[in-house]
């Protein structure tokens, strides 16, 4: 190579994996039966831990007055034990769908919670109450316990699934509504967007850290909704680098030749 002779220019070094990533954001509004997972997870659980046979499945087949018939009372006590703790859970998550619980309705009901529990232990009245609800008999088969699991794990892969179609993606210039099962697209502009987030319900970013993401684009009467947005925080992250980021593309090519 002459002395006079430019050195070719270097090439450029090939962009990270995590800048390829960060060019679209992918976000996904969930139904409200994601946040009856705790109820699912208990349900696979318990029906594992369950006893294989109780007292009323063993009367169920075969007659009381048989003799040949041995009832095991440590199986029925672990199974009523079982079957308290799946209803409590279950009766959380159902409170966690049907209301919403603000801060400040948070902080009230921690409030009355403890003044019933201390005014019950100052009156004497709370172990009359702890006894009627330890005395209910919710007592479930390990059958029941494992279809409930079964039918919510078929309607988990159905949400699934339908999130796989239906969802929305951020890009620099625009964002896109990808739906339905033919691929339809809608387009909206990012120009002047305004984006705010909503985080209505304490209970339900305690168990998904979701909550609701609000876009205005510019020239759209309605602002987009994405109710059960998961990861509230980190998607709303990604997308305020992604339009804050101004990318530049660089030309490889060689300017000019040689003298």
């Amino acid at each position: 190579m002459s002395e006079g002779t430019p050195a070719p220019a270097a090439a450029p070094t090939p962009p990270a994996k995590q800048e390829q990533e960060s060019t679209h954001v992918i976000v996904r509004s969930y139904p409200k039966v994601v946040y009856l997972y705790l109820t699912w997870l208990a349900a696979i659980i318990i029906g594992f831990l369950h006893p294989e046979a109780t007292a009323i499945e063993m009367s169920a087949n075969k007659d009381v007055t048989d003799p040949g018939i041995m009832y095991s009372a440590e199986a029925v006590a672990k199974g009523l034990t079982l079957g308290r703790i799946w209803f409590f859970i279950f009766v959380l998550n159902i409170l966690v769908i049907a209301f919403e619980f603000s801060r400040m309705r948070s902080v009230a009901l921690a409030g009355i919670l403890a003044a019933v529990f201390f005014a019950g232990i100052h009156f004497g009245w709370l172990t009359p109450l702890v006894d009627f609800f330890g005395g209910l008999n919710i007592l479930m088969s390990k059958g029941f316990y494992y279809s409930f699991a079964a039918v919510f794990s078929v309607m988990y892969l159905l949400v699934f699934i339908n999130t796989r179609f239906s969802y929305w993606e951020i890009q620099p210039n625009e964002i896109l509504h990808h739906h339905g099962f033919m691929g339809d697209v809608d387009r909206f502009p990012t120009r002047g967007l305004r984006m705010r987030k909503e985080i209505s319900d304490v209970f339900e970013y305690v168990l998904l850290r979701s909550g609701t993401l609000v876009l205005s684009p510019t020239g759209v009467e309605r602002p987009i909704v994405l109710d059960n947005v998961i990861g509230l925080n980190k998607v709303e992250d990604k997308i305020q680098r992604l339009l804050g980021t101004l990318k530049v593309r660089i030309d490889t090519g060689q300017v000019g030749g040689i003298d």
